[in-house]
Formats: C-alpha cells, structure tokens, sequence
C-alpha cells in the first residue's frame, strides 16, 4: 500500500468556523488525495520546524502577522495561511471577500430602507480596512455619508496574540466613553456594520449600557456568524455567514497543487463568499415611519417559507389589498410581490449552499411552491438557473 502523505492543521484554538473549513479539507482529501492529515494545536515556529522534521509536507496554518509568514516561508514547509490580520507575502491564504461583504451587508440595510450608515471595526487588521473601504465606496455612490469609528493605531510587532492586543487597545485602553460619544453623535435609526462578531457583540453591550435601543436607533450587523458569539448577544447578532466548507476545499485543492508541483507559492487568495445574512434581534427592524409597512414586511420576512399571497398580508393587517400595494410603491419602490420573491430567493440560496437537497424540496421549504417559480426568480435576479448558481457557489 502507498504511504500517505502527512499534512498537518495547525490552530491554536478549534471554532465552529474552523471546524467547517477543516470538513471542507477532510471532504477533499476523501475524494482526491492519499494524504494522513493530522491536527496540531500549537503554531509556533518550533511546531512547524517539528512536524516538516517528522516529515509533513504541507500544513493549514494559523497565521496573523507579516512577520510570522515571513519566518514560515524561511522553514520552507508549503503552507496555506488562514485567521490572517495582515498581508502574507508569497503565501497563498484563505480569506473572505470583502468587497461581496460589504455589498452584501449594504443591499440588506438598504432593503430594510436605511439611509444612515456607519462602521465599526478594527484599524489594524486588512480585512477590517478592506471590508470598510469597499462599505464606504457602496454607501458613498448612493450619495451617503459613512460614519467610521476613528480608533488608534496599535503597531503589531510580533505574533504573540495580535488580536488580544488589538481587542484591549479597542476596549481597554482606549475605554468606552469614545466609543459612546461616537454612538451618541451618530444620526438615528443608523445601520452599522461591524468586522467581525466579537466586536459586534461588544459594542452591543457598549450601545445597551448607554441606554441605546437596539434595533430601533441602533442596527448592528457582525461578520462571521460564529453562533456562540451571536446567540449570547442581547439582542442576538445578525450575521454574514460564509460557505467555509467550499474554502476548505478549495485550500486543500490549491496545497495540492503547491505539492505536486503544479502551483508555486505565490501569495494565491481562497477568497470565501457570503452565503447568506442570519437574521436576528440585533436588526430585526425595518427603518420606515408607516407602521402598516413594518408589520407588512415583518410578516413576509417572518414567514418567507411558506407560500404567500398579498391577499393573506392585506388581510393580516385589516387593510385592503389596493392601499397596501400603494404604500409599497411609495416607500420601496416596488411591489409587494417581489417583497415576497425576494424573501423566498434568500431561503433557496442559503438552502442550494449549505445542502444536498434536491431542486423540488428546496421550492416547496423556501415559499416558492414549484420549480418553476424558483427558476424564474433566480433567472430574474442571478442571471442563472438554480442548480447553475449551486454549481458557481459550492463544491461538487
């Protein structure tokens, strides 16, 4: 029998998150590789000197600063970086795509019809920099302001716990009251994007202890929807969610390929698409002033998986069918109709990522009642067929 080939994942601490990246590495392996792929829980330079003596030939690693990629490429070990604050050199890394991030988030807070934006993030880390830029650039087009958390620089010298001391130069010595006078000035209702979850939830608490409804004058949406982080928030955080199994595999395919010989290191970016926004308290409003339009749309977005007719929402709200179509096209700008089209696409598309099931039960559990229905709204707003879109968006 062939010896496999030993492949390490190097992570100091295992998340949800982790976890699914490496079950999109594990469904890779399974499916095209002789690898033995071990899990190390210590990424110090002397780990990965070990584990390329014991003879591994490739690792998934945890690395956040510059200056740790650098003293990885010099042990020579092929290497895909993951949890990165900064840049990697010529090491290939997993990283979101910010840009689909922010315009992600902005098409959800325009639908919910905010038009006061602002940020919270992390001034040191490239993704937070980059998920701020790309949110600014969609927020100034339509001819709004985005208002940016000003926090200061904390300089990263080494890769002992960046992000804890990017965390308590944020929380600690910087305080609160900054943070609270910024929240304070911001104009109100206000969606903000934050990051990433931890900070999101953080400033949750911050924006509670102040005295700040959330969500009515304050909407929070986080990055990452890590569920432990989310779920303990006060109101729960709505989240971006990514298809990490699909970076996983996508990772272990690129090592593969640095290998065998047929890539060489060259600072390649797995780039991880949104899969879809985890709805909860911490946004779970609409910014219109009609109260029969926020009823309307918390009872679409409320029951998205279930067949709806404007008929069963006029009568929901005691008003007739004509005056609700009319309010619709005053403050949205289009009709109930797609409202409710729009709600069963988010349903589909999370369902396409993240199963395996079939194309009729995917239109029965989303709302859209038939297949046919569910190709024509996936035509109209993706350009594509359902199990077309599927392909572009996941593994195989």
């Amino acid at each position: 029998m062939k010896e496999k080939t030993k492949i390490a994942f190097v992570h100091n601490s295992i998340t949800q998150n982790t976890q699914r990246i490496m079950s999109g590495i594990t469904d890779y392996v399974k499916a095209k590789t002789n690898w033995h792929l071990i899990v190390w829980p210590d990424s110090s330079l002397e780990s990965l000197a070990f584990l390329k003596k014991r003879n591994c030939k490739g690792a998934f690693v945890s690395i956040q600063t510059s200056a740790k990629a650098q003293q990885i490429l010099d042990i020579g070990m092929p290497v895909v970086a993951f949890s990165t604050l900064q840049a990697m050199h010529s090491l290939p890394y997993i990283s979101a795509d910010s840009e689909k991030v922010a315009y992600t988030a902005y098409e959800y807070f325009v639908r919910r019809r905010f038009t006061n934006f602002a940020f919270f993030g992390l001034t040191e880390a490239r993704w937070s920099l980059e998920r701020m830029n790309h949110f600014s650039r969609y927020v100034t087009a339509d001819g709004r302001k985005l208002h940016v958390y000003e926090g200061g620089q904390i300089p990263l010298a080494n890769d002992l716990v960046p992000f804890n001391q990017l965390w308590i130069g944020m929380t600690l010595n910087h305080g609160q009251q900054g943070l609270v006078d910024w929240l304070r000035q911001l104009p109100k209702p206000v969606a903000i994007l934050v990051s990433c979850d931890i900070l999101a939830c953080y400033l949750i608490n911050t924006a509670r202890e102040a005295g700040f409804p959330i969500p009515e004058d304050i909407a929070i949406l986080g990055v990452d929807n890590d569920e432990a982080v989310c779920t303990i928030c006060d109101p729960p955080l709505s989240s971006i969610s990514f298809n990490l199994n699909k970076a996983g595999y996508d990772a272990a395919a690129m090592l593969d390929d640095i290998i065998s010989g047929r890539e060489i290191l060259r600072g390649q970016c797995i780039r991880m698409q949104p899969a879809e926004i985890k709805n909860r308290g911490s946004t779970d409003i609409f910014a219109v002033d009609d109260s029969d339009m926020v009823q309307a749309l918390r009872y679409i977005h409320n029951n998205s998986s279930q067949a709806l007719q404007v008929d069963d929402i006029a009568r929901h709200l005691c008003i007739s069918k004509r005056s609700l179509q009319m309010k619709f096209k005053k403050t949205l700008g289009r009709s109930i109709h797609d409202e409710i089209v729009h709600a069963h696409f988010d349903i589909a598309r999370a369902l396409l990522i993240d199963t395996d099931l079939p194309m009729d039960t995917i239109a029965s559990r989303s709302g859209f009642n038939s297949t046919t229905n569910m190709r024509r709204a996936f035509k109209e707003l993706t350009g594509q067929l359902p199990h077309l879109w599927r392909d572009a968006h996941r593994r195989q």
